[in-house]
């Protein structure tokens, strides 16, 4: 699933409103709310079933948006969160590590909010040339 402007969400999220901040919190909670959304092992779910727990979210939210629109939105914090989530793991110490080794820690203000998608995101394997 790719949608246009996923990077964008880089830009907004450091700098956006109060009112839009607490929109993406309330979509988060929502969400949240809605496991079937997000945990991919869950069975007997069709994607209608789905498109209408996107509706609802949508039509709950303080500005309403169709449901398409807001599996973007989700769909755009999410892999925000997992590019945050990619830099505090790579900088965690390696064994042998020195006392000066800096950890990144994440400033984006809904980091700790998504946090519970950290058991559900899964890093895709790698192949290297080298």
């Amino acid at each position: 699933m790719d949608y246009e402007g996923a990077d964008v969400i880089d830009n907004d999220c450091n700098d956006s409103s109060e009112t839009q901040i607490s929109t993406w919190r309330t979509l988060i909670e929502l969400v949240k709310a809605n496991p079937v959304l997000y945990k991919k092992n869950l069975k007997g779910y069709s994607k209608s079933e789905k498109d209408l727990i996107w509706a609802n979210i949508g039509d709950l939210l303080t500005a309403p948006m169709t449901g398409i629109a807001v599996q973007k939105e989700f769909y755009r914090l999410r892999q925000k969160f997992g590019k945050e989530r990619r830099k505090v793991m790579q900088t965690q110490a390696r064994s042998g590590a020195g006392a000066d080794h800096v950890q990144y820690k994440s400033d984006w203000i809904l980091y700790n909010d998504l946090m519970f998608l950290v058991d559900y995101i899964q890093p895709r394997k790698t192949t290297s040339n080298y």
